[in-house]
């Protein structure tokens, strides 16, 4: 039994350790052109860097003239 909770425990860290997610934000300026700041991670490591990456372009295009669409 003790061998199944072990393998059942590095099964979910695995899987943890798979999980995606994707980070956008759409962006517009007063012409009216868009863009999507979008970042994809894989895991908990890379969806923090994906959140940062997103936060810069956010912050780039903020810079532009842009602003965050509603």
């Amino acid at each position: 039994m003790n061998r199944y909770i072990k393998v059942i425990f590095v099964l979910i860290c695995m899987l943890f350790m798979l999980t995606g997610c994707a980070f956008s934000t759409k962006m517009v300026n007063e012409k009216g052109d868009t863009y999507t700041c979008l970042a994809p991670g894989i895991g908990p490591l890379s969806g923090m860097a994906a959140m940062a990456y997103r936060d810069n372009c956010v912050k780039r295009y903020k810079a532009l003239g842009y602003k965050e669409a509603e």
